[in-house]
């Protein structure tokens, strides 16, 4: 081989060298699990079952379960998870901060799930005023008890608002903390059975509480393979829970700390769409609903600015 040559070789490899160092990455991130967070909810369960049931290994799908809304959005935030279960309200403020977020699928549309639990005496919303209300630190918490507010004719600074995280609605609850909750399942059953009444609940707010699972939009170019494992896992969880609803239940409540009819219950108070219901909803159905949302936020100061919630709940090609 003539000097020439070696030295053309040389410096082709050199050139080249990060090219093929990219490429190698790019391998090693497409074969690595799909990170989903999710905190405690009972219509985050098919998750976890389908993960229990085989439908989402391992090698393609990794969950991690996370005690709030809150750290899920941060983890998100911060590039440590690549999706999230989150409701649809929070995929907002996600799209607020100018990240490229996709809706996969909507998990479900609560139907009584979320509510306002207060002490026996206090009769309605409008009873309320002047009283203490535990409320997460979290839009959807405020957005519930802005909605219920609204609709009694009262306004957020009629109530004493206490900030308490959902894991911590028992306790304040049971030492006087707080007069009332806006919770939602599990605490809402723990609530209910420590006398709590219901003075308002999500059927009041139809199709304004959606929670969602939501991929970074560059995910779903880059690793196909694994969002399809998830997306599929959920239906066939769904179709698995449809077909065997006790079993489920016990397996499923046991993860919430219920007892099986306790979670089927708090499923009771969940619409599910299957695959076809999904399709709809994010072949534009959703799109109202969701105008309608990021404007009740934006009014109530629960958005800094104007949200047009189009490409997050449009269906991807």
């Amino acid at each position: 081989m003539g000097y020439t040559s070696f030295v053309r070789i040389v410096v082709c490899t050199w050139l080249c060298l990060p090219w093929l160092f990219g490429m190698a990455g790019c391998s090693r991130e497409a074969s690595a699990p799909l990170q989903i967070a999710t905190n405690v909810w009972p219509g985050y369960e098919p998750l976890y079952l389908a993960r229990a049931l085989g439908y989402c290994p391992e090698s393609a799908v990794r969950f991690h379960e996370m005690t709030s809304a809150a750290d899920v959005l941060k983890a998100f935030r911060n590039h440590a998870i690549d999706a999230a279960a989150l409701t649809l309200d929070e995929a907002l403020l996600l799209v607020q901060d100018g990240i490229d977020v996709r809706v996969l699928f909507v998990t479900d549309i609560s139907h009584g799930a979320d509510a306002i639990l207060a002490r026996p005496g206090i009769g309605s919303v409008r009873d309320l005023k002047g009283k203490r209300v535990g409320v997460e630190s979290m839009a959807l918490g405020a957005y519930v008890l802005t909605r219920a507010l609204d609709q009694a004719g009262l306004a957020p600074r009629d109530v004493t608002i206490v900030p308490v995280a959902v894991q911590e609605h028992e306790r304040a609850y049971a030492t006087g903390e707080i007069d009332a909750a806006v919770t939602f399942e599990p605490a809402r059953t723990r609530l209910l059975a420590l006398g709590a009444r219901s003075i308002f609940d999500s059927r009041r707010i139809p199709d304004e509480i959606v929670d969602v699972v939501v991929v970074r939009a560059d995910i779903l170019r880059t690793r196909s393979d694994q969002v399809k494992a998830l997306e599929d896992g959920w239906f066939r969880a769904l179709k698995y829970l449809r077909a065997n609803p006790d079993h489920t239940a016990r397996l499923m409540g046991m993860r919430e700390g219920l007892t099986g009819a306790q979670f089927s219950a708090a499923l009771a108070g969940l619409v599910i769409p299957d695959r076809n219901e999904n399709d709809r909803l994010l072949s534009g159905a959703l799109l109202p609903p969701a105008r309608r949302l990021a404007d009740v936020m934006f009014r109530g100061k629960l958005l800094e600015r104007p949200v047009d919630p189009a490409r997050l709940v449009v269906r991807r090609p």
